[in-house]
């Protein structure tokens, strides 16, 4: 689950907040607007190490749970957002208000160890630069081992200054001890008028079940390989079948491992956002529905995406990586099909929109040429070199639980010669090379 992409979009919607409840409500709106088969839970009594502690929201997702803390802290703002009238408190205690945040990380540190969830997130919205700006000096504040401005690392035992009056340190006496490195970065997330309590910027601070260090070093030598250019380009009828575009290029060298499908779509989503593109996850196009919709400028791009995996458990940049074999590839390989026609459509319908149908997998069946030529799914084959075009459909001695679903035949006004490009090598063993299958649709001229 990306909560940053879920923060961006929600930027764009909701500018500003009546109090913590409005933004955990509309947080967990826009979780479900992304997720749409995800089980979310607000303010729920969890089981944590030997204790119960109450979450924020708790996010159940593909077999993971997420657990998120919020935080929001304002200064005194009067304003008027689309006819609706927004009178912040001034909160103040900024003092408090640090010990606060990092105790709720603390408390998801422990749920992450204990194994009660599987990630847990800290996210703290402000418009109270007190908290976020670099104070410029080294007085010893009270609270100063507290500090959570921009730039600044949090990790071991964090306690108040001695000369703390025992009222500034009431319920809050014990130390906080966090057992992995944070390093804080703030994030813009909208401006309101002209005032400067109007600058809302957020804190997202991600727990996981490794320490999250500065430097992690890898246990196996890895090296992005860079994506061919010199690949052969067919184009028939009206539309042309591409190379990979510079933004996938771009990505790849990332070289990131994807935990999941919907994983590999938010890190590119992600990605998109940071090179400048506007993004939307889902998008309706006509009768279609486009995982990826990014528009920069004049460019408007359309990306369906397929992830599928044989079995890796490795450690990949200090993290525990675990894919499971998800097999199926004559399911799979109709499904990529299938996307690769979606985007023909949506391209032909709109000439100004540059499609691509993505598949990144370490399962060499897809790429590698089928012994067997004559199989039930020989027209849906995606390996190294084949051509995808005319009319796609099973043969007909394929099982009803084989189609099941799938039974259509799908069409192709282009011809789609297909070229597998590296993505990723981890080592020498067969599960540890990923490849991927990037196929650009777009109108000749």
């Amino acid at each position: 689950m990306n909560l940053q992409l879920i923060i961006t979009n929600l930027s764009r919607k909701r500018t500003v907040f009546h109090n913590e409840a409005d933004f955990q409500h509309a947080l967990s709106w826009e979780i479900r607007e992304c997720y749409p088969d995800a089980k979310i839970r607000l303010e729920i009594k969890v089981h944590g190490a030997n204790t119960k502690v109450y979450l924020d929201i708790l996010v159940h997702y593909e077999e993971r749970k997420y657990a998120i803390e919020l935080k929001y802290k304002t200064r005194t703002l009067e304003c008027f957002v689309e006819d609706e009238e927004f009178s912040l408190n001034n909160h103040g205690a900024q003092d408090v208000g640090r010990y606060d945040v990092l105790k709720d990380l603390q408390r998801l540190e422990r749920m992450v160890t204990a194994g009660v969830v599987d990630q847990g997130y800290l996210v703290f919205l402000t418009n109270d630069s007190s908290y976020y700006s670099d104070p410029q000096h080294d007085k010893q504040t009270a609270d100063k081992d507290f500090r959570i401005h921009e730039g600044s690392i949090v990790h071991g035992q964090l306690n108040w200054n001695e000369q703390t009056g025992i009222g500034t340190m009431k319920g809050r006496e014990q130390s906080i001890i966090l057992q992995f490195q944070y390093d804080l970065k703030w994030v813009s997330y909208s401006h309101i008028g002209d005032s400067s309590r109007g600058d809302f910027r957020y804190l997202l601070s991600t727990v996981e079940g490794v320490p999250r260090k500065r430097e992690v070093s890898q246990s196996v030598p890895v090296q992005p390989i860079p994506i061919k250019s010199e690949t052969e380009v067919v184009v028939s009828a009206d539309i042309e079948s591409n190379i990979p575009e510079n933004w996938f290029r771009s990505f790849s060298l990332k070289g990131e491992i994807p935990l999941s499908q919907v994983d590999l779509r938010d890190k590119i989503v992600s990605y998109l956002l940071h090179v400048g593109y506007m993004t939307q996850i889902n998008r309706e196009l006509g009768t279609d529905k486009i995982d990826i919709w990014a528009v920069k400028g004049n460019e408007s791009i359309a990306i369906e995406i397929r992830y599928k995996t044989s079995l890796l458990q490795t450690m990949y940049r200090g993290q525990y990586v675990h894919l499971k074999n998800q097999g199926a590839q004559d399911i799979s390989r109709y499904d990529f099909v299938k996307d690769l026609s979606k985007v023909e459509r949506v391209v032909l319908s709109r000439p100004n929109v540059k499609g691509y149908a993505l598949l990144i997998t370490n399962d060499q069946l897809y790429w590698q040429i089928p012994k067997k030529h004559n199989s039930v799914d020989a027209a849906f084959h995606v390996y190294d070199g084949n051509t995808v075009c005319g009319i796609c459909s099973w043969k007909d001695v394929a099982s009803s639980g084989t189609i099941l679903g799938r039974e259509e035949p799908i069409h192709f006004s282009g011809s789609y010669q297909l070229r597998w490009q590296p993505y990723l090598s981890l080592g020498s063993n067969k599960n540890e090379c990923f490849q991927a299958l990037l196929i650009e649709v777009c109108i000749k001229g």
